[in-house]
């Protein structure tokens, strides 16, 4: 969640929940649309599950001056159930940041991608722009995970920008955090192009502050012009087909509001060859 001045009183926070079957019930502010880009979001944020070995997602949250919480269930046939929550309060300033020029893009991109991981403590993150191109990464060094985690990055970038391109940038200014049962991935807009990175738990508190300062140092303009790096796979279109497509979310056609996420965590192997065995937040 986002904090705000403590002297401007926040409006009360709208409360719905959407069914396995899409019936959207109680106010999301926006006409029923919030609940369904929300909704299939979270459905195609479901399927890292099957790239990553995060386990189940959890919980969907954004950092923003209009932030979302969502408790996210499953039902037996995988069909997405939520129980959301939408605060508002004042509009965020970004942190500014004193850029030196002279560097090209390929030197930018790894400055912030070890930027993200000194202050998120990520395991493995990357930038991928528009035209699904991953530009930038930062993977585990040694290890059985390396090149499944090159591979996947594709894979899992095509989703990050997919679940940004399902919400409205009010409800994601800063970022949107992605809770699985094992890890919680960071994704974050840089104009066209999305910054997207895996912890086991994240800070909330940091991350608006390294966010601004990808921003700041990354042009849109030229992560467009970057080069493409390999993956070990091959082109990002065609890694889609490994799994079934989401349909566009259509008009909203429910399980009770929760709080906050705190959940325990049990060991597991995951592709990216390490096991997680922290507890989360």
């Amino acid at each position: 969640m986002t904090e705000y001045d403590a002297g401007t009183p926040a409006p009360p926070a709208r409360r719905f929940t959407v069914a396995a079957d899409g019936t959207v019930s109680g106010d999301d502010g926006d006409s029923g649309r919030l609940a369904v880009s929300l909704r299939y979001a979270c459905r195609v944020a479901g399927q890292l599950e099957f790239l990553t070995g995060a386990g189940d997602l959890e919980w969907v949250s954004t950092v923003s001056s209009t932030a979302v919480t969502a408790r996210v269930g499953w039902s037996l046939a995988r069909e997405v159930t939520l129980s959301a929550e939408v605060e508002g309060g004042a509009p965020r300033p970004p942190k500014e940041f004193t850029v030196v020029g002279g560097s090209d893009v390929h030197a930018a991109l790894a400055h912030c991608m070890q930027r993200v991981r000194q202050m998120l403590g990520t395991h493995w993150g990357a930038v991928i722009t528009g035209d699904k191109r991953v530009v930038g990464a930062a993977v585990p060094q040694s290890g059985g995970g390396v090149l499944d985690s090159m591979a996947a990055l594709p894979e899992v970038g095509i989703r990050a920008l997919a679940v940004l391109g399902a919400l409205e940038e009010r409800y994601r200014e800063t970022c949107v955090l992605l809770d699985y049962a094992h890890g919680t991935l960071l994704v974050a807009a840089i104009g066209d192009h999305a910054l997207y990175a895996f912890a086991d738990k994240v800070d909330t508190r940091v991350v608006a502050e390294i966010v601004d300062e990808v921003r700041a140092v990354l042009s849109p303009d030229d992560l467009a012009r970057a080069d493409t790096i390999t993956t070990g796979g091959t082109a990002a279109d065609s890694l889609l087909g490994g799994t079934e497509p989401v349909p566009s979310p259509s008009e909203p056609a429910g399980p009770p509001p929760t709080g906050m996420r705190y959940r325990n965590v049990q060991p597991r192997q995951s592709r990216w060859g390490r096991r997680r065995e922290q507890g989360r937040e």
